[in-house]
């Protein structure tokens, strides 16, 4: 595992949707975003961070579970396109942490869905919460992004992505204008 103070703090990949992952209509289905954000996020830890949370939680015996999850769907991820899948740390507890998820289109013009995913680290032996390691939170710390978990609620962090999304996109039309 990688720790120094130069870590990003937003992590970034694409997918492209697949067949088996759809409805009838060729959306994703609601219920593999998190599939998406689940793989999206632990190929970036392992990539970014020389992290594999399988392996550290075979080490020291305990490893995280879902406790809790809110997403938002706000455009469709269609057949065979390719997203972009952004996730940062926005808390870390000495027992929980809290990753938000934002897919976008390939471009990073449009957002398509939006999720906060606490997991709880639990003991593999007992399966009670356990606490993080202290070179756990060491990593939280350096990589965890503040001011957004407990300063606002997931509806208003949607309601501030959604407008930086049309201040970005009013910005770009005014720049095209200007050269036009």
């Amino acid at each position: 595992m990688i720790l120094n103070s130069s870590l990003p703090k937003v992590l970034e990949s694409t997918a492209v949707v697949r067949f088996q992952d759809c409805d009838p209509f060729g959306h994703l289905n609601n219920a593999r975003y998190v599939d998406y954000f689940m793989n999206a996020r632990t190929d970036q830890l392992q990539a970014h961070y020389d992290f594999n949370i399988f392996a550290v939680g075979q080490e020291i015996g305990s490893n995280w579970v879902v406790s809790k999850t809110e997403i938002v769907f706000l455009l469709p991820a269609l057949l065979m396109e390719t997203v972009r899948i952004q996730t940062r740390l926005i808390l870390a507890t000495s027992r929980k942490l809290v990753i938000e998820g934002i897919m976008f289109d390939e471009g990073g013009q449009q957002i398509k869905a939006v999720a906060w995913v606490e997991f709880t680290f639990v003991s593999l032996a007992n399966g009670r919460p356990a606490s993080h390691t202290e070179e756990l939170m060491q990593l939280f710390t350096a990589v965890q992004v503040h001011d957004i978990y407990g300063t606002t609620t997931f509806d208003e962090r949607v309601n501030q992505l959604r407008q930086a999304q049309r201040q970005k996109r009013r910005e770009k039309a005014q720049a095209a204008n200007a050269y036009a």
